[in-house]
């Protein structure tokens, strides 16, 4: 009876509706009059049927997201009628089967992340024979099973042919599967009363004739579970029903169950790995998730969920593609109307941060068991099977030895990316005309496997054993930058460039473990010689240091988060509208010293506006705001004006409103200026940090924008990125504009130099689903908060001189991105994401480890944005180092981040250096176009009157000292040992001490003489 008590471990199975922007909408799909499932899933592609063309399917790739309209996906123009079943090869991504009723059956190849589609094969089956249902083998490849009337025919693709015709069962042949181990062949027929089971390489006639379900129904489903054969089809009554027979002991059901009375089927769907059962009912929007278990019942409910919309079909995705880090065991994907919906059935657990090998066995491998010609022969074979477990996941972070320099110009970088390949072996002459053709430069043993420690291997799988492996690597620089440049580093001579077209090629051969090392290139990391300035003193500021007792922590791990009613209950409530679609690109609100701004729904594009100074109940009715007419993509507060407001939106104009205390109803006020960016949709702009009226915006034709608000002018057009910028980061200095785009590259500007102002680049993404950028750390590093391809949320370091990855630490796992902030003085790090309860904090560091966590808050709430203040806003005094506005969907709350301390009578200055002047410009626009390379301002945060606990030490810069020649330890030994004379030390000594001759006695008075009597 102990099995009473062992829970499995699929139980708690959830499907997850996904959100509007990862699903595909707008599809011509309408009405649908198949019998099939409607759409089918490969590893690569997604097919389906569409509206009014019986004979055509629509085809997007797997990962294909958001509106999708006729002209956006491949049509295969399949049949001249109703197209009565299709599939995918179960061992070929891209192999597409077809049958229709008039036609034979064909074979489509999707190619190319358009799926374009092109006729691979046609294979003649009959004369007059009507397809109904089709099927690929599960081990062997080229095999396919295609049901008909009274008929099936089991067809090698290979040669084109039909290999066996099967028969002995009534009217059509509405559903066919082939069992897991692929010997035997189950066909649903009688209009899902009979199932007709075959050993298609023993005979022609089925083995077993089931009798299953009373009902008569216009489809039917037949599917095998591993040792056990599912069947659904409708009772007398027109319910639907599912009947489970065991395979060997055909006689009777082990388990019958009836569901709800419908006139659709229940589409089966069966994951071996999991033992999970799928089963979606098709013309209704139920969805029942069971799972099969050895004990009574032995199909054990799971899961009941009713959903959105009304199923027009449904398919299981491939395992190779779900999400792992998430805990999600598979992917439904359920067509309706206008949508294919990727549903997510995860198994919830405490963390995702380490991979559950207990949840993703081995499961199935891309390549087959054997060929068509061996399973006809009699081999069995299985195919392979493979981990989903993905590379790294053991939960230790990526830790460079490097640490970042300050500031200084970029010297050309080794390129990390390493291909492995093949080629042939060489004659001697070869090889000496291949290396007179392209000069190769050698290197010392100790420099290549010191290159090739930093680099990562990527070896391919199946290549063949005899031919000997070429490890080859790349160092690509941008050859016009380095003519720009005219440095070379000469101590250096591995960095040397040949100079070899546009991007010269440097190839490195050496003796590793009797294998020959090349180069061969990926996308170039691009760096040119920053123009730097000598005269910076940014990084010459004293900041808040870390303390050490036993390990390195920081001074602001136990931060303490007062939040709404603790937080001089400052807080709004009433609020209502909140708009939660906002783009990815945006941080969803800002703040200013006097007003928070808060986007709302509409398509007038409506933003609240609330005043910091007086919090509390927002009054019932419409709420108030200013209308910019069109859909909000981004805003932010002018750093330097309080009361201008910059409101970007999806119709290529960015609204400035001037907002004052003593307006009235704001929704009849009309922008001060407006910039009109040439009609192209505004991504996201950033406000420069030093110089005044002057933003650089990204727009949607992949260009960034320096625009000055003053004129409304342009004065500089970037184009450096092949795809949508996502975000945009300016250095402390103003210098320099950080940005990455959904090309996955970092790129880094230097807008000064003009439109033509590309410092370096690098791909640094692994999705292009979101991003953010920042500099940290007085501008040495560049910090990338991204999302991995299994939608783990990570945080990477940079060093921002030479854009060398120095840490990569995941934070969690999650569908929106994390949006970060990052406070100059503390140098701490805020992480948050909408949708979430949790803000994630740390410190960073230029040295390892890099990131020091803080005391993560909680909040009751999940959170649709947060908005940081400036530090004038923080209260010093009561030891806060930042304040900020969490937006939920019905509250907007003060939070205050503050640093526990005894003695609050005294300016704690150890965490509180001169703070970066952000409330105040240091130049004007002008003046940066003309290059002024003036630096950043500092003022102190002490109050008069106020003394402070500790003054910071003064940074002195160490002098440097003339080197000493180096003397060998073969000149000491030969050296005479020299020992001081001792006659001289005690002269010296006695050169200090005064002379002085008289006895102490000497002082002393005695008696006089008469009383001395002499002794008789």
């Amino acid at each position: 009876m102990a099995w009473r008590f062992q829970a499995s471990k699929f139980k708690n199975t959830t499907p997850h509706l996904p959100k509007k922007e990862d699903t595909i909408f707008d599809l011509p799909i309408g009405n649908l009059s198949c019998t099939n499932n409607g759409v089918q899933a490969s590893g690569s592609y997604l097919a389906f049927h569409v509206e009014g063309e019986g004979g055509k399917l629509g085809a997007l790739p797997i990962n294909a997201k958001g509106r999708k309209l006729r002209k956006d996906m491949a049509i295969v123009c399949a049949h001249a009628d109703q197209i009565d079943d299709f599939c995918f090869m179960t061992f070929n991504d891209d192999l597409l089967v077809t049958c229709s009723r008039d036609d034979n059956v064909k074979l489509w190849r999707l190619s190319g992340e358009e799926a374009t589609p092109s006729l691979e094969c046609e294979i003649h089956v009959g004369n007059g024979v009507l397809m109904d249902s089709i099927k690929s083998h599960s081990t062997a490849s080229n095999i396919i099973a295609a049901a008909s009337v009274g008929d099936a025919y089991v067809i090698d693709v290979e040669r084109k042919v039909v290999a066996t015709k099967l028969h002995g069962f009534v009217d059509k042949g509405q559903s066919v599967d082939w069992s897991e181990d692929g010997k035997l062949l189950a066909i649903s027929a009688d209009k899902g009363r009979e199932v007709c089971v075959y050993d298609a390489r023993s005979g022609t006639s089925p083995i077993q004739r089931l009798a299953v379900h009373q009902g008569l129904g216009r489809e039917s489903r037949v599917l095998f579970c591993g040792d056990r054969l599912l069947s659904s089809g409708f009772t007398s009554k027109r319910a639907q029903e599912v009947h489970v027979l065991d395979v060997g002991r055909w006689d009777t059901p082990i388990h019958t169950q009836e569901y709800v009375s419908a006139t659709g089927v229940l589409m089966p769907f069966y994951d071996p790995d999991t033992k999970l059962v799928f089963l979606i009912g098709k013309g209704t929007n139920k969805l029942f998730i069971a799972e099969f278990q050895s004990k009574v019942p032995h199909l054990s409910p799971v899961y009941e969920m009713s959903l959105a919309e009304q199923n027009l079909g449904a398919c299981l995705g491939s395992k190779r593609n779900v999400k792992v880090m998430d805990g999600e065991v598979d992917t439904l994907y359920q067509l309706t109307k206008h949508c294919i919906l990727p549903i997510p059935c995860i198994v919830p657990r405490r963390s995702y941060r380490d991979f559950h090998a207990d949840l993703f066995p081995d499961t199935r491998g891309p390549k087959a068991g054997c060929t068509s010609g061996e399973w006809l022969a009699g081999s069995n074979s299985l195919p392979e099977k493979m981990s989903l477990a993905p590379n790294g996941t053991n939960g230790l972070p990526y830790v460079s030895s490097k640490t970042p320099s300050p500031m200084s110009p970029p010297v050309p970088t080794i390129k990390e990316a390493v291909k492995t390949v093949v080629e042939p072996r060489h004659s001697p002459d070869m090889q000496r005309a291949r290396a007179q053709t392209h000069p190769v430069h050698t290197l010392t043993s100790g420099a290549l496997s010191d290159s090739v420690s930093h680099s990562t291997f990527k070896t391919k799988i199946g290549l063949d054993g005899d031919k000997p492996e070429v490890k080859e690597l790349v160092y690509t620089v941008d050859d016009n930058s380095e003519k720009e440049n005219g440095l070379r580093k000469e101590n250096d001579a591995h960095h040397k460039l040949a100079e070899v077209g546009v991007y010269p090629k440097l190839e490195r051969s050496t003796s590793v473990d009797q294998s020959t090392v090349s180069l061969v290139p990926e996308p170039p990391i691009r760096i040119r010689q920053l123009n730097d300035k000598s005269d910076r003193s940014i990084s010459a500021r004293v900041r808040p240091k870390s303390c050490v007792v036993g390990v390195v922590a920081s001074k602001f791990r136990h931060v303490e988060t007062l939040i709404g009613a603790r937080a001089n209950n400052t807080i709004f409530t009433n609020i209502r509208n909140v708009n939660t679609q906002l783009p990815l690109e945006t941080n969803g609100a800002c703040t200013s010293g006097k007003f928070v701004a808060v986007p709302l729904k509409g398509p007038a594009g409506v933003v609240g506006i609330y005043d910091v100074e007086k919090p509390g109940k927002l009054p019932d009715g419409v709420m108030d705001g200013i209308f910019n007419k069109a859909q909000v993509t981004d805003l932010h507060w002018n750093p330097f004006d309080d009361e201008q407001l910059a409101v970007g939106t999806d119709v290529g104009l960015i609204n400035f409103w001037r907002l004052t205390r003593d307006d009235g109803p704001r929704n009849e006020m009309h922008p001060e200026k407006v910039l009109n960016a040439g009609g192209e949709k505004i991504l996201c702009f950033q406000w420069h940090p030093m110089a005044s009226d002057l933003l650089a915006v990204a727009l949607s034709d992949n260009s960034i924008e320096i625009w000055e608000s003053k004129t409304l002018t342009r004065r500089r057009r970037i184009v450096s990125h092949s795809a949508a910028v996502m975000a945009l980061g300016w250095s402390s200095d103003g210098h320099r504009l950080v940005s990455i785009g959904k090309d996955l590259m970092l790129n880094v500007h230097q807008p000064q130099l003009g439109d033509d102002c590309l410092l370096a680049q690098r791909k640094v993404l692994d999705r292009a689903h979101s991003g953010r950028v920042l500099y940290a750390c007085d501008d040495r590093l560049i910090i990338v908060v991204g999302m991995t391809r299994s939608s783990s949320r990570q945080v990477q370091l940079f060093d921002a001189s030479s854009l060398e990855e120095i840490y990569t630490q995941q934070i969690d796992s999650g569908t929106q991105p994390l949006v970060p902030h990052y406070d100059y003085d503390s140098s701490v790090l805020f992480l948050s994401a909408k949708g979430n309860r949790t803000i994630n904090m740390f410190e960073v560091s230029c040295d390892s480890p890099y990131l020091l966590p803080l005391t993560p808050y909680t909040a009751p709430l999940i959170g649709q944005a947060i908005a940081f203040h400036n530090k004038k806003r923080c209260d010093v005094m009561a030891v806060e180092f930042q304040r900020a506005w969490r937006l939920t969907e019905r509250t907007l709350e003060q939070v205050i981040f503050r640093v526990p301390r005894v003695k609050k009578d005294v300016f704690q200055s150890d965490l509180f250096p001169d703070a970066l002047v952000t409330w105040r410009p240091v130049m004007t626009a002008e003046e940066w176009l003309a290059g002024s390379s003036k630096t950043p301002l500092f003022e102190s945060l002490m109050p008069e009157g106020v003394s402070a606990l500790a003054k910071p030490v003064a940074y002195v810069a160490p002098s440097r000292a003339p080197p000493k020649p180096a003397v060998s330890g073969l000149e000491h030994a030969h050296e005479p040992k020299v020992e001081p004379n001792r006659k001289e030390v005690q002269n010296s000594w006695s050169s200090k001490i005064l002379e002085d001759r008289t006895l102490e006695q000497d002082e002393m008075e005695g008696v006089s003489e008469e009383e001395w009597t002499e002794a008789l």
